[in-house]
């Protein structure tokens, strides 16, 4: 058999009782000391034993000084025992097990493959709520309650993606539909978390839609933009809050007869969220201002921003409905020069229309 000398003593045997350290060979008591020291000054400390290759694992059998046996696995074997080992007989009551124990894979593999999915999603979608990415999470959690709908910690994870992307509904749909909105732990960080994410979007939930309300009454245009700015400021994460503290800044500037502030609010708004209502608002604006001025030019831009926000709305029946409402409104303004509020424009017109009809 081979021999080995430890490096650290000198003792000389059997290389099979010694182990590698550092790319040296050491005996036991000497491979514990050098881990050790090594460990005290921080380095690694992972050592692992050798093996005697000219000595066969299964006979013993000495292959000389200078050749090894081949390895069977991890294991020097000798020319008699490898294949002996490897075309072993096993008994048939052991094949016939092994069969068993495959089929048995098998089906729990088929019938668990809808939960290794629901692990994938909810695994994905944790780490994307981890890197902030939570408009990519939701949909991934999602998928994970259709598999598993009873997992806490699936639903405070989508309802945390759903509150942090302005999705209150999501958020809403997956709480209260998890055993009533009763959780395991109340005391669990998560819950608490996502707790205060739910309330603070309630309570700016109520302010927006207390501005809506206000924003139909007339009078009430600026306390309605109040309102919805402290929305918006409340929960930012709404981006749609933002966007409706815009259009209720413009009715505060109509209702107080600013038409200045109202253009250059519109122009902004189309700017930043461009599509036919948008241009539908500048027209408006426009029309505003050729009313209060006389100026044609305003007047001119006014109809060609009408029939631009017309195109838009080609092939969008709902679009279209709310266009036709709000451009009668438009060219009332431009062919009287009289501007008065929608409710005021209702009572004239379209009060009539229905008794006509």
């Amino acid at each position: 058999m081979r021999q080995g000398t430890c490096f650290d003593c000198g003792l000389t045997t059997s290389i099979g009782s010694f182990y590698s350290f550092n790319g040296k060979t050491y005996c036991e008591p000497c491979v514990w000391k050098a881990a050790r020291e090594a460990r005290d000054r921080g380095e690694p400390a992972d050592y692992v034993s050798l093996t005697d290759h000219s000595i066969c694992a299964r006979c013993g059998k000495y292959s000389g000084d200078t050749a090894d046996h081949p390895l069977v696995g991890v294991l020097p074997l000798c020319g008699d025992c490898s294949p002996r080992v490897t075309n072993w007989p096993y008994p048939t009551w052991l094949k016939a097990a092994l069969a068993g124990l495959l089929v048995l894979l098998l089906v729990a593999l088929v019938h668990g493959r809808q939960y290794f999915h629901a692990g994938r999603t909810m695994y994905i979608g944790e780490r994307l709520v981890e890197e902030d990415k939570f408009e990519q999470a939701v949909p991934y959690l999602q998928e994970t309650l259709k598999i598993a709908p009873g997992s806490d910690k699936a639903v405070l994870l989508l309802a945390k993606a759903a509150l942090k992307s302005g999705n209150v509904q999501v958020a809403a749909t997956a709480l209260q539909g998890h055993s009533g909105g009763k959780f395991e732990n109340g005391k669990d960080p998560a819950f608490v978390e996502v707790r205060a994410l739910w309330e603070r979007a309630l309570s700016a939930m109520g302010k927006a839609e207390q501005a809506s309300k206000l924003a139909k009454q007339e009078g009430h245009a600026a306390e309605a933009a109040r309102l919805m700015h402290e929305a918006a400021s409340s929960y930012p994460e709404a981006l749609g809050l933002a966007a409706a503290a815009e259009l209720y800044d413009g009715g505060a500037a109509f209702e107080r007869k600013d038409y200045d502030s109202l253009l250059a609010l519109a122009r902004r708004f189309a700017k930043e969220h461009p599509g036919p209502q948008a241009t539908a608002m500048v027209a408006s604006a426009l029309a505003c201002k050729y009313a209060a001025t006389g100026n044609s030019e305003y007047r001119t831009e006014s109809e060609e921003t009408l029939r631009s926000a017309e195109r838009q709305v080609q092939g969008d029946p709902p679009a279209m409905e709310y266009f036709q409402e709000y451009a009668e409104r438009i060219r009332h303004r431009l062919n009287s020069r009289e501007i008065i509020n929608k409710q005021e424009y209702d009572r004239r017109f379209r009060h009539r229309e229905e008794q006509k009809n």
